[in-house]
């Protein structure tokens, strides 16, 4: 079944890395928001902790997903975030149905 999807990211910079971090996010996001499956992709910081990034995203279905996976500003942003990072979850969020 094709769906939109939300996808909460949560990244959390070594600590002292967190400048370090946020430029390579912010580098993803004009790009990110440019390919046609994306309807929404917002990076956020923690209010209560400088440290932890949150990307919350809205795609049309999973293959935007997978497309967005394989771009090449997506593998460059991973490529230079690993030795930053000391936590990283991935949310693929369903709305529930009959609000």
């Amino acid at each position: 079944m094709n769906h939109e999807i939300r996808v909460v990211a949560i990244l959390r910079a070594k600590p002292g890395r967190a400048a370090e971090l946020e430029p390579h996010l912010k580098a993803c996001v004009v790009p990110s928001r440019a390919e046609p499956g994306c309807r929404e992709y917002i990076l956020h910081v923690d209010q209560a902790d400088p440290e932890r990034f949150i990307f919350v995203e809205r795609w049309i279905d999973q293959a935007a997903i997978e497309h967005h996976r394989g771009t090449a500003h997506y593998k460059a942003m991973a490529a230079a975030i690993g030795d930053l990072l000391s936590e990283r979850q991935v949310l693929l969020l369903d709305e529930v149905p009959g609000q």
